[in-house]
C-alpha cells in the first residue's frame, strides 16, 4: 500500500477566503484517503519576523486587512494603498522569505505544494525550485496555484508568468487570465464553480429549519460578512425593521464580537438568531431563502450552490470582489445595493418574492469537490523522477536529499 500524497498547502489568515480554501481542500483531499495535507500559514508560523507593518507598527499586515479594510470597511483608497505597501513587503523580503520557506519543504518534505493566496506565489515557487534542488531520487514536488478570487485582479497577482506549476480556476473568468500566459500552456486545470466545502453541494447535508431552532412557516434570512464581520449588518437590521415582513433572520458575525454584542441588545420586531464564529454557515445557508452580504467570492458561491437569492453590498466590496459583482448581476442571481435605502427596496422586493414562492435560483452545480481531486490526481501523476533517480517508472522509493549543511 502506497503513502497518501503529502500536499502543503499555503495560505493567509487576511480575510476568511483563503483560510476557508485551505481547510476545504484538506476535507476534499483527505476525505478520498489518497491524501495528506499540512496546512501552512507562512505569516504566522515562518517569517512573522519579515513582516514590515509589524516592525514599523502595531499591528501585523494580516491584522490590518482584518481590522481596518475589513471590519472598518476601508475597501476604497486605504485598500489600494496596503496592497501597493503589501506588495513592497514582498519585494524588500523576498530572498530571505524564499531561504526560509525552501527549508521547510525540506523539513516536511511535501509531494505537491499548493497555494491559495495571491501576490506570494513568486516566492512559493522560487522556495519550491530551491527545494527540487535538494533532491536526489523518487519524483520531484510539483507546485500548483489555485484562484480563490472570481478573477485576477491584475496580471500576476495570483499567477506569475512562468512554466513551473500549475493554475486551477473555478470562473471562466479566472480560467481565461490563466490562459493568456502562454508558459502555462498544458497547466491549467479547471472546476467547475470556485472550490467549496463538500456540505455545500452534498444534498445529504443540508439541514432543515427546525434542526436549527428556525421556525419552518416563515422565510430565513442570513446576513454575513465575512469572517471578521461588519458594523454594517446593525444598519441592515434597521433597515429591515422598517420594512414589514415575516421573515426571520439570522446574523453570522464572525470573529466581530462588539458586532454580535450589539446586535443581541437590540429591539426588532422579527425573529433573530445571533452568532459568532461558526461551523454551521453551510447548515444556516442550506436552511435559508435569502443571502445579505459582501460579495465574497466564497460566500457567494456557496450561496448559488443552494440556489439562494442574493442582495449583495457593493459599498464595502473589494477591489477584487467587483468580477463577483458583475457576474452575479448580470446572471440574474442576485442583486446589488449601496445605500441603507435601496437595500430596503430590494429586500422588500425580496421578501415579496419569497412569500409568493418565486425567489429561488436555479442551482448553480458546483462540482469543485469532486474536480479538486481528479486534478490533485493528474498533477500527482505529473511529477517526474529526479536526475539522480535509477527508478523512472513504477513505484518510486522515498525521496531522498543531499545534506542541508
Amino acid at each position: 500500500m502506497t503513502d497518501p500524497v503529502h500536499v502543503a498547502v499555503i495560505y493567509t489568515d487576511a480575510g476568511g477566503g483563503h483560510r476557508a480554501s485551505a481547510f476545504a481542500l484538506k476535507a476534499c483531499l483527505e476525505g478520498s484517503g489518497r491524501y495528506r495535507v499540512s496546512l501552512i500559514n507562512p505569516y504566522t508560523s515562518l517569517i512573522p519576523h519579515l513582516d514590515l507593518f509589524s516592525r514599523f507598527g502595531s499591528r501585523t499586515g494580516e491584522n490590518i486587512y482584518n481590522e481596518v479594510i475589513l471590519r472598518q470597511g476601508r475597501t476604497g483608497l486605504t485598500c489600494w494603498l496596503f496592497y501597493a505597501a503589501l506588495r513592497l513587503n514582498y519585494v524588500f523580503c523576498e530572498r530571505p522569505a524564499i531561504r526560509i520557506l525552501a527549508r521547510h519543504f525540506e523539513d516536511i518534505r511535501p509531494d505537491v505544494v499548493l497555494s491559495v493566496m495571491p501576490l506570494g506565489n513568486r516566492v512559493m515557487l522560487e522556495a519550491l525550485k530551491r527545494y527540487r534542488a535538494t533532491i536526489t531520487e523518487g519524483l520531484l514536488p510539483e507546485g500548483a496555484v489555485m484562484i480563490t478570487d472570481w478573477a485576477e485582479l491584475a496580471r500576476g497577482v495570483w499567477f506569475p508568468n512562468r512554466a513551473d506549476y500549475h493554475a486551477i480556476c473555478g470562473t471562466q473568468d479566472a480560467l481565461r487570465n490563466a490562459e493568456k500566459l502562454p508558459k502555462l500552456a498544458g497547466k491549467v486545470h479547471a472546476m467547475g464553480g470556485l472550490l467549496i466545502r463538500p456540505e455545500f453541494t452534498d444534498p445529504a447535508e443540508r439541514a432543515s429549519k427546525q434542526a436549527l431552532n428556525l421556525d419552518p412557516a416563515r422565510p430565513v434570512v442570513t446576513v454575513l460578512y465575512g469572517a471578521q464581520g461588519s458594523m454594517r449588518m446593525i444598519e441592515l437590521a434597521k433597515a429591515m425593521r422598517d420594512v414589514p415582513h415575516t421573515a426571520q433572520v439570522a446574523f453570522l458575525c464572525g470573529r466581530n464580537e462588539a458586532l454580535a454584542g450589539e446586535l443581541r441588545t437590540m429591539d426588532l420586531p422579527y425573529p433573530v438568531q445571533v452568532l459568532g464564529f461558526t461551523d454551521k454557515v453551510a447548515q444556516y445557508l442550506s436552511a435559508s431563502d435569502l443571502f445579505i452580504g459582501k460579495p465574497g467570492p466564497g460566500s457567494t458561491s456557496e450561496a448559488m450552490a443552494l440556489g439562494l437569492s442574493m442582495l449583495l453590498d457593493k459599498s464595502l466590496a473589494l477591489p477584487q470582489e467587483a468580477a463577483v459583482l458583475r457576474h452575479v448581476v448580470k446572471t440574474g442571481a442576485g442583486q446589488a445595493f449601496s445605500t441603507t435605502a435601496d437595500f430596503s427596496e430590494h429586500f422588500k422586493a425580496a421578501i415579496s418574492a419569497i412569500e409568493a414562492g418565486q425567489a429561488r435560483q436555479p442551482l448553480a452545480a458546483n462540482t469543485s469537490p469532486a474536480d479538486i481531486l481528479e486534478i490533485m490526481d493528474r498533477i500527482g501523476a505529473s511529477r517526474v523522477p529526479a536526475a539522480g533517480s535509477l527508478q523512472p517508472t513504477g513505484e518510486l522509493p522515498r525521496t531522498r536529499h543531499v545534506s542541508r549543511a
